[in-house]
């Protein structure tokens, strides 16, 4: 019941916001209302469920009894706020680190340019994700807050609100956050996220403190001519969605090939 309804309200959410950042007055560009490839995210989105319900039932009824038990007392006697407020923190902490290694790693990233693949970024484009990578930016998360203690029924608000939070900062409004930038991620800033050219700054989810406290931080406005997509494969990236799914695969395999072709010799003398 509560998965249906996690599921329901994120649907309503993306609703919304789909209208919304299509407004004149509040959209950052003019976006059609059925975009290009909009069918390619509706599926991305079904996977992104699926995904969800894999974790859920499966993985969470495993991983949540894996609390270290001292740690986990001294966990459970905090306040319920301030055990919510912790278990954020360190979720969206390791899903900044994660999402780092997404980049630096040639096999990770083979998995994450799909997400970066988006040509027109809005709030459906958070749903274009390949399996593996939402199973890499949600499972590593959820097993330090059961680590730690943190019950099931605080652990579901903070992947709530982490979903919820993707689809605003990936949208198309263009309404001034600046006030907030000093602590949290907006569509300005993350849209520089999705600019083959700063593709490799403004990792955080939702706070800015650890891209300010690790130099991936960038505060620059997005020109109305810039494009978004994968550095070097903007225009070559498949954006149909049954070829996307299988394009990491076929990268890693390339990777490996090319890691395994013997280096040629250097010219003696």
């Amino acid at each position: 019941m509560t998965f249906l309804l996690s599921v329901s309200v994120l649907a309503a959410v993306y609703v919304a916001m789909y209208g919304l950042e299509r407004l004149p007055g509040l959209r950052f560009r003019p976006l059609p209302f059925r975009r290009r490839y909009f069918t390619t995210d509706v599926a991305w989105y079904g996977v992104a469920v699926a995904i969800t319900a894999v974790s859920v039932f499966v993985l969470q009824p495993v991983i949540s009894k894996l609390a270290i038990e001292p740690i986990a007392r001294n966990v459970a006697a905090m306040p319920t706020v301030a055990r919510v407020l912790l278990a954020f923190l360190l979720f969206d902490l390791i899903s900044y680190t994660v999402h780092r290694a997404l980049h630096r790693y040639d096999a990770l990233w083979s998995f994450h340019k799909v997400h970066h693949s988006t040509l027109q970024l809005d709030g459906l484009a958070q749903t274009r994700a390949h399996m593996c990578e939402n199973m890499l930016r949600f499972v590593p998360g959820q097993i330090v807050m059961f680590l730690i203690g943190i019950p099931i029924a605080e652990v579901a608000p903070v992947l709530a609100f982490a979903a919820i939070y993707g689809v605003f900062d990936h949208s198309n409004l263009g309404i001034n956050f600046r006030w907030a930038e000093a602590l949290f991620v907006t569509p300005r800033l993350h849209r520089r996220h999705h600019v083959p050219s700063s593709s490799h700054q403004n990792f955080g989810p939702v706070l800015t403190i650890w891209d300010r406290m690790l130099g991936t931080f960038v505060s620059l406005d997005t020109a109305a001519d810039e494009q978004f997509g994968v550095p070097g494969e903007v225009d070559t990236y498949p954006q149909r969605f049954d070829k996307a799914v299988r394009r990491p695969m076929l990268d890693v395999r390339q990777a490996v090939r090319n890691r395994r072709a013997p280096r040629p010799l250097e010219p003696s003398g």
